[in-house]
């Protein structure tokens, strides 16, 4: 199974679906940071680093030694805010050409399968205009589209994040469907608890402002922190951002749980966020976590019991990145590509269910 990736990032998605059993032949990524970051991690991936624009998908898959019949999945996500009223198919704006960009290599490859994901709120973007043209398009390039909003904390990770998820299947008689959740409330799901955002990190040591740790603190206290770490013996990104007096004496003042509104008004901004200077809650998965989760002024992203926002490290276990993956830049730019990343599961769990699909029992199926 061989895909090419759009948009991808640092490659949260693409490790997923390596999970999954797929060869990632081609990715494409503008940003130097992220696509340095790509290339440390997917050594055997043909990486473009320039605008979408400028690809000829057949011509780069030659030099990869392939052809376009020989790519299973196009996958990847436009970024939303990109996006105009494409209702109208106007390709000439700026604002739409990436959405129209990521057909046009559905439309040169013609893989088997298509995997798009955005936001959650994407089938409600412009009145559903972005999502509706999605689905007409592929439709009229052959494909039958399954869609669903899946949550990544029904699914293992110890975060709430909500995607669209849409798949399109080029043989419409193959039995595709998503992936069932695997964590939650058992009355609703009838399976085991979702994880914390302490089980997934009490095994990383201690921080003060300031201050950076290459050790553990403990051997693994679970799967997910074993798996995490796997064979890694030196603890990397563990670091916490340097604050001036006022902030640490904001942090020292937010109780557990608590949020801007627990402050004295002398320390509050004029105007603010209900959930700034907020504490994560250890017992249950942290909520989105986002580019500036490093930032106590920002949505809720302050450590439950430290005086300071999350680590590097913290953020990527979130998004459940292994230690040993590797993050090209700056702290800024780290956590900016941590924080926009698809978290490698939803890859995982959604590219195992295409590849249920590609079983000979199901070819068959297909062709009866």
């Amino acid at each position: 199974m061989i895909a090419v990736e759009l948009f991808a990032g640092a490659g949260g998605l693409s490790l997923g679906l390596e999970r999954a059993g797929f060869t990632i032949a081609l990715a494409n990524e503008i940003e130097p940071d992220f696509a340095k970051s790509y290339s440390l991690n997917h050594l055997s991936t043909r990486v473009l680093n320039c605008d979408i624009h400028e690809i000829d998908f057949t011509r780069e898959l030659g030099k990869a030694g392939l052809k376009n019949t020989d790519i299973t999945l196009v996958s990847g996500g436009p970024p939303c805010q990109g996006f105009s009223t494409v209702g109208s198919k106007n390709k000439k704006d700026p604002r739409n050409s990436l959405f129209f960009e990521f057909l046009r290599a559905v439309r040169e490859i013609s893989p088997s399968f298509v995997l798009f994901e955005n936001v959650a709120g994407f089938k409600s973007l412009y009145n559903g205009e972005a999502f509706g043209t999605l689905v007409k398009e592929l439709t009229e390039l052959g494909y039958a589209c399954h869609s669903i909003l899946m949550d990544a904390a029904d699914y293992g990770l110890p975060q709430f994040r909500k995607r669209t998820i849409l798949v399109g299947c080029r043989d419409f008689h193959l039995p595709f469907s998503f992936p069932l959740a695997t964590h939650g409330n058992p009355d609703l799901f009838g399976i085991g608890k979702r994880l914390s955002l302490m089980e997934a990190i009490d095994d990383l040591p201690d921080l003060a402002a300031g201050e950076e740790c290459g050790f553990y603190k403990c051997s693994p206290r679970n799967s997910f922190q074993a798996f995490m770490r796997g064979s890694e013996q030196v603890l990397t990104e563990h670091n916490a951002s340097n604050y001036g007096v006022k902030m640490r004496e904001i942090l020292s003042l937010i109780p557990p749980g608590g949020s801007i509104g627990d402050l004295p008004e002398r320390l509050r901004p004029k105007n603010y966020f209900g959930n700034t200077y907020a504490r994560l809650l250890p017992d249950q998965p942290s909520p989105t976590i986002t580019r500036n989760f490093g930032t106590p002024s920002s949505s809720r992203c302050v450590h439950p019991f430290q005086e300071r926002a999350l680590s590097t490290r913290e953020g990527a276990r979130l998004q459940g990145f292994p230690d040993n993956y590797l993050f090209f830049g700056s702290k800024t730019s780290k956590n900016l590509q941590i924080g926009n990343s698809v978290p490698p599961l939803l890859g995982e769990v959604v590219g195992k269910a295409i590849a249920r699909c590609l079983r000979p029992e199901n070819q068959l199926l297909a062709i009866a």
